[in-house]
């Protein structure tokens, strides 16, 4: 049964993480360390829902510790993944950028999935995240213009 969480836990972290192999997962009884991740931004853009206006250009996790709770109790207690640090930048995009881009971002989150709701998926919903520090920095194109208005 072990096994097969873990390999749920590894197709959900192949889901969240750009580059992310077997060799980084390593669970030591029912604890697993990573860190130094880099996160899939369009899956961060899709689950939380930003405003297509806004693009992930970067998100990265310091250190990141997923605990399994015991086998007799993985129906009623969840699987806790704890960030200790999550620094996300966002860029504002060009108006031109958001009509090419809405397409992509939907596109490339759901390849990358794949279709149906198997045991992966179940794990998955019933993980508890907790973040302890998140640095948020917003580049923004200079805002919008006024008609009239100085250059």
């Amino acid at each position: 049964m072990e096994s097969i969480i873990a390999r749920a836990l590894e197709y959900t972290l192949k889901y969240w993480l750009k580059s992310f192999s077997r060799d980084q997962f390593k669970l030591q009884g029912r604890v697993a360390q990573l860190s130094n991740l880099d996160i899939n931004g369009d899956a961060l853009h899709a689950s939380l829902g930003l405003p297509l206006s806004l693009n992930v250009s970067t998100a990265r996790v310091g250190k990141l510790e997923i605990t399994i709770p015991a086998v007799s109790s993985i129906q009623t207690e969840p699987i806790v993944v704890q960030i200790d640090r999550l620094d996300v930048v966002l860029e504002e995009k060009f108006d031109e950028d958001n009509d090419l881009s809405s397409s992509s971002v939907h596109s490339s989150t759901s390849s990358v999935k794949g279709s149906g709701y198997g045991f992966a998926d179940k794990i998955a919903d019933g993980m508890t995240v907790e973040v302890r520090t998140v640095n948020l920095m917003l580049e923004t194109r200079g805002g919008a213009r006024v008609p009239g208005g100085s250059s």
